[in-house]
């Protein structure tokens, strides 16, 4: 399996910047991501200086073929963080928290576990942060969400799930970051347990895009996300897509659409920290029998 470096990234999702890597449709790969500052927190909490600036996304990674119009659905299969990462936010001004992580497989009874200095521990859930493809338009830094995808800070971007994207350009360019150990529903503090990790993955193109804006397919839910400048709009803009989505899968009128949504469907907040906010509206499989997209 190809491994793909970490030396190579972006700071924003761009069509100008040249691909880093070329990958091929269906080929599982490894990528390797930085931390949200690029590796520049120490372990003891301090930051030295010099970070090449916020949520460094390995890529652009090249899709072979991949067209305008077409959607990239990206399956993530693994997701491994480092031993170590930390959380900021929450004011005060002091020295990152750092949490010890324990690695899957290497030790007896930790497998897979985040401690924190006042002795909790609680199983990691990895969370791919940033994860976008360039705009045709022009570019966005990986600090902002939006159609493309990009710093999208959902817990459901995690290993099992397939996340589809609209492609813009040729070759999509493909990259991600910003990786979580352990992230809640908002980010409220501001960050997760930010980390390096390993990320597996594949990608398959899909002819038509299902939507021009970011789907996730995990544990038998579709999920669309909708970012806005504000967290209502951003709540409003998911329920309105999602209703249309759904009324060209079942073609079921927008009215009933929605009723729909509103009695077995769920609105909940991806983050509330970032320059535009992030909702996704998630309707389970068993509301679109026969239906499913992917």
């Amino acid at each position: 399996m190809r491994r793909l470096a970490r030396d190579r990234f972006v700071l924003e999702m761009s069509k100008e910047h040249p691909p880093a890597y070329s990958i091929e449709e269906g080929e599982r790969v490894i990528v390797e991501c930085h931390d949200c500052h690029g590796g520049f927190v120490n372990r003891d909490g301090t930051v030295r200086p010099g970070s090449p600036g916020p949520n460094p996304a390995t890529g652009p990674i090249e899709v072979k073929d991949a067209q305008p119009g077409e959607a990239l659905a990206i399956t993530i299969h693994d997701v491994k963080p480092a031993d170590w990462g930390f959380i900021a936010g929450g004011g005060g001004g002091e020295p990152f928290t750092v949490i010890e992580i324990s690695p899957a497989g290497r030790v007896e009874g930790r497998d897979g576990t985040a401690t924190y200095p006042w002795g909790l521990r609680l199983p990691v859930n990895p969370v791919i942060g940033v994860i976008g493809l360039a705009p045709s338009g022009d570019p966005v830094p990986n600090t902002t969400p939006g159609d493309h995808g990009g710093n999208l800070d959902t817990p459901d971007i995690c290993p099992g799930a397939t996340v589809l994207l609209p492609v813009a350009i040729p070759g999509a360019m493909l990259a991600l970051g910003d990786v979580h150990a352990l992230q809640g529903d908002s980010e409220c503090s501001g960050t997760g347990i930010e980390c390096a990790a390993e990320v597996t993955l594949s990608v398959k193109r899909m002819k038509q895009a299902l939507w021009p804006c970011p789907l996730i397919l995990r544990d038998d839910k579709l999920m669309l996300l909708a970012s806005a400048d504000t967290l209502d709009e951003a709540a409003w803009k998911a329920v309105a897509e999602m209703a249309k989505l759904l009324t060209q899968l079942t073609g079921l009128s927008d009215v009933e659409a929605r009723r729909l949504l509103s009695t077995v469907g769920d609105i909940r907040i991806s983050q509330i920290v970032n320059p535009r906010k992030t909702c996704r509206a998630i309707i389970p499989k068993s509301a679109i029998p026969g239906r499913w997209p992917f």
